[in-house]
């Protein structure tokens, strides 16, 4: 049981990749899921449509400044996304 609060990042590469499945909506609901249940926030949601390939994603540094500057002790990274 998830407790405490928690930061998710959520990320696709393409338009074909949120189709198969792994899309932004599952992510989230993988994310629900893990934390249902428990004494929990999510505070705080990251997404980003971008090539895990590329280096300089704007929005994974974002989050990672964002958790570094909050109270929130955990990342949720469903598996497919980092």
């Amino acid at each position: 049981m998830a407790k405490g609060k928690w930061v998710s990042y959520l990320r696709v590469s393409t338009d074909r990749q949120g189709r198969s499945g792994l899309g932004l909506e599952a992510q989230r609901k993988a994310v629900e899921d893990f934390l249902n249940g428990g004494s929990w926030k999510l505070a705080n949601e990251f997404v980003e449509v971008e090539s895990g390939k590329r280096a300089d994603r704007p929005v994974l540094a974002d989050a990672v400044k964002a958790r570094a500057a909050s109270t929130a002790p955990s990342w949720l990274l469903p598996s497919w996304t980092v």
